[in-house]
């Protein structure tokens, strides 16, 4: 059973297997069935990576930056939605 703990914070996403950080829309891969963030994915395969730091920097600022596209009306106004055929 999955623990409160073990869900992901972006739904359908998951999370790194390596260094646990939550996985964005394109900063993660899967491989042999477990998800790896592109930075500890580029440190397994290429642990002598010029700009490692650079790119485990851009993936902790991308989570911090996904949003949910749940909207408020703090954040702005409500969409509309479909208009209705019949008036």
């Amino acid at each position: 059973m999955t623990g409160i703990r073990n869900m992901p914070k972006f739904h359908g996403f998951g999370s790194c297997t390596d260094c646990g950080i939550p996985c964005t829309s394109g900063n993660f891969l899967i491989h042999d069935n477990k998800r790896y963030c592109t930075a500890c994915w580029i440190e397994r395969e290429n642990p002598e990576h010029p700009n490692l730091e650079e790119i485990r920097e851009k993936v902790r600022a991308s989570v911090e930056e996904w949003k949910c596209a749940k909207w408020t009306r703090e954040q702005g106004p409500l969409p509309l939605g479909p208009m209705p055929v019949k008036k």
